[in-house]
């Protein structure tokens, strides 16, 4: 049998690891506390395909945006008002707490590979269910910001 005074000290280490457990699964983890700053940068990667993508695309929560492509030259803009808010609302709808991550490189050589990865997770890659309901805006950014700078209708250059 332990002395009373051992016992005590290994009961109060259990109290501190638990606590310490505890502390960890409180509301700040939790993905309906999220806010903005916490997903924010995002960053949409799309590679592989046939074409050989290698495109990064990071998103501030203040809407600013940086696109690197393979062989280009890197292209910023602003999203717009209502794009901001979209973008923010599909992030919120990421569960990044529970995102195990993806492999983000492709199976075959033309597997195409477009993830997303914030602060707060990830990647996920956008055909996995779990990324969220907020793929298709992802993809619908990742798209619109792909093609011809002049067409685009989601972000204007700096």
């Amino acid at each position: 049998m332990r002395p009373p005074a051992r016992v005590a000290a290994h009961l109060a280490s259990a109290a501190v690891v638990v606590g310490s457990i505890a502390a960890c699964g409180g509301p700040a983890s939790s993905p309906a506390g999220q806010g903005p700053q916490e997903v924010f940068p995002l960053t949409i990667t799309r590679s592989g395909g046939i074409a050989g993508f290698q495109d990064v695309l990071v998103v501030a929560q203040d809407g600013r945006v940086s696109l690197t492509r393979k062989g280009r030259k890197t292209r910023q803009c602003r999203l717009t008002a209502a794009e901001v808010s979209r973008v923010t609302a599909a992030a919120a709808q990421v569960p990044w707490s529970r995102v195990t991550p993806a492999n983000t490189r492709p199976s075959f050589p033309d597997d195409l590979v477009t993830t997303v990865r914030s602060p707060a997770g990830g990647p996920a890659r956008l055909e996995d269910p779990q990324s969220g309901g907020g793929r298709q805006v992802f993809t619908e950014l990742l798209s619109d910001l792909t093609g011809d700078p002049a067409a685009s209708r989601l972000c204007t250059p700096l």
